[in-house]
C-alpha cells in the first residue's frame, strides 16, 4: 500500500517544517515540501495539517543491561 501524509509538521528528530511524507508499505520513500503522485496509482492520502509526524520514530525505552526483568521473562 502506498500512503502519502500531506502538510504535517515533521521532526527527523529536529523540526524540518511542514512536509509531505510518502510511504510504500512500512518504508519511508520520500520526504519533501510537496509530493504529487501521477498516473493510475492507488494512494491513501492523509491530511496531516495541524499534526506532528516523527518518521522512523521507535520506542527507545529499553534496558540493555538490567533495569527490570531480573526474575525472568515473566516479570
Amino acid at each position: 500500500m502506498i500512503r502519502l501524509i500531506k502538510n504535517a509538521e515533521v521532526f527527523t528528530p529536529e523540526p524540518i517544517g511542514k512536509k509531505d511524507v510518502l510511504f510504500a508499505g512500512s518504508q519511508i520513500c520520500q520526504i519533501s515540501d510537496k509530493i504529487d503522485i501521477e498516473g493510475d496509482i492507488e494512494v491513501d492520502i492523509i491530511d496531516g495539517q495541524g499534526k506532528y509526524l516523527f518518521p522512523g520514530f521507535i520506542d527507545n525505552h529499553v534496558h540493555i543491561t538490567g533495569g527490570g526483568g531480573e526474575g525472568g521473562f515473566g516479570t
